[in-house]
């Protein structure tokens, strides 16, 4: 799954946020933040394997904060620790990376506090370790099991809680291309999973064809979850077509964008649902859309897909007079061609969209010709507002700075999550590793190195 959207990684992202060459007009400057964040705390955690790069996770309970990775010897560990303190406690878990950049590692934590972890999946066998305790990590158990079917083939793994605080947790069983996804839900009164929706969340497999769902999601101001996904026919990347946008307050009931009923699964062109009926080869990447939600939960969607010169650029998508449209942003010279898998191609376009004003946002950008820029754009009709913006910086500049003399290792940054959403301070993690590689392209014996300093940052 994209991840319940795929985290900020990788330096080339990170190079969005110090853009300085502006394509949208020749007005001066106007700053939309000019406070800059600065790291406040830098703590190390530990030694990790660099070979490939696989997401970690991190998550901030209260005065507690928790890190579920993977070691030096490719082995899951969780270690946590006081905030107001640098030691680490650590638990080296009973299971080891497999090479694939789609085996990250998740954790959630239920309204008892008890401790769930899951991850290295790649259509493998559930792999579920929890805690007897709340928030001891020395008391994490393996189990692999939740519900008992289902659970033989396991991708995208993602906990993630309910309005109640209810954990739940979805996942994909069946490949790409051909797959259905699943959410479970943990009673803390049974100490139990159940399966939390009647049907599968989405639907790929029918009698006549086969799809799968690449889909994220987050919790708008409304407190509703909103959906965006595509699908894709084959595990080539370029089958990817469709993009498709519904919300629900539980994952039970759905509308789509006009308040229109919806009844599980979720399946492919169900007209009430779709975006941008973009058809396969049509430039469209399961990974390069970002949905978001302005104050009043309106949506608006940046995607990537060709335009009629069959070159690649970025188009934004939003709702008006009860219907979708859309409307092209960038006026890019390349195409992005969708060779050798998603782990062996080339940067294409990456985008990041974010607040402005009550009207517009900005969305930040840069391309594999070496262009970057932003662009201001209308949340209401979609044009590009003739007014040269920089936006606030995220991050501090001396974040994304090199760890190592090493030129094949990229540094990765990586947000973790809050329990209190009023914090001051924002954590993240950050560490080096080579880029991304999935199973079929693994070496045959793999690599005891490189290594890499985990480190945790605090900015404010």
């Amino acid at each position: 799954m994209h991840q319940l959207k795929p985290v900020v990684y990788i330096l080339l992202a990170l190079m969005m946020f110090q853009c300085k060459e502006v394509k949208t007009s020749e007005t001066k400057t106007n700053l939309v933040n000019t406070s800059v964040p600065k790291i406040v705390e830098t703590v190390f955690i530990d030694s990790v394997w660099a070979a490939n790069m696989v997401s970690f996770d991190l998550h901030t309970m209260g005065n507690k904060q928790y890190v579920a990775y993977y070691d030096k010897n490719r082995m899951m560990t969780v270690a946590s620790r006081d905030i107001s303190s640098n030691q680490w406690q650590k638990k080296t878990l009973s299971n080891k990376l497999h090479w694939d950049s789609h085996n990250y590692v998740v954790m959630g934590f239920d309204e008892e506090g008890y401790i769930h972890i899951s991850g290295n999946m790649h259509n493998n066998p559930l792999v579920y370790f929890r805690s007897e305790k709340p928030y001891d990590i020395t008391s994490i158990k393996e189990l692999n099991d939740m519900v008992g079917c289902n659970e033989d083939g396991v991708t995208y793994p993602k906990f993630f809680n309910d309005k109640d605080g209810h954990l739940l947790y979805t996942y994909r069983t069946g490949g790409s291309g051909s797959g259905n996804n699943w959410v479970n839900k943990y009673n803390t009164k049974t100490k139990a999973w159940e399966r939390y929706l009647k049907t599968n969340l989405f639907e790929g497999i029918s009698d006549n064809e086969t799809r799968s769902s690449y889909f994220s999601f987050t919790k708008g101001p409304d407190g509703n979850f909103h959906f965006t996904w595509v699908w894709r026919w084959t595990p080539l990347v370029e089958t990817t077509h469709q993009l498709c946008y519904a919300v629900s307050p539980d994952l039970i009931h759905w509308k789509n964008a006009f308040g229109e009923p919806i009844e599980l699964p979720l399946k492919p062109d169900n007209e009430k649902l779709i975006v941008d009926n973009a058809p396969t080869n049509g430039g469209m990447h399961n990974g390069k859309y970002e949905l978001f939600l302005t104050e009043n939960s309106k949506p608006i969607i940046g995607y990537i897909k060709y335009d009629e010169d069959g070159l690649t650029q970025l188009y934004v998508a939003t709702t008006q007079n009860g219907t979708w449209i859309s409307n092209k942003i960038s006026d890019w010279n390349f195409r992005w061609e969708f060779i050798g898998g998603g782990d062996k191609m080339t940067q294409g376009a990456s985008f990041d969209i974010e607040p402005y004003d009550a009207n517009s946002v900005i969305i930040k950008w840069s391309n594999e010709t070496g262009e970057n820029g932003t662009y201001l754009v209308d949340t209401e009709t979609l044009h590009k507002v003739d007014k040269v913006v920089e936006a606030k910086e995220k991050y501090p500049s001396d974040l994304k700075d090199r760890l190592s003399k090493n030129a094949a290792l990229h540094v990765n940054i990586q947000k973790g999550k809050n329990s209190d959403k009023d914090a001051e301070s924002t954590y993240v993690i950050k560490w080096e590793s080579m880029g991304k590689s999935h199973g079929s392209h693994a070496p045959e014996v793999i690599p005891e190195g490189p290594l890499s300093a985990l480190y945790l940052i605090n900015i404010k």
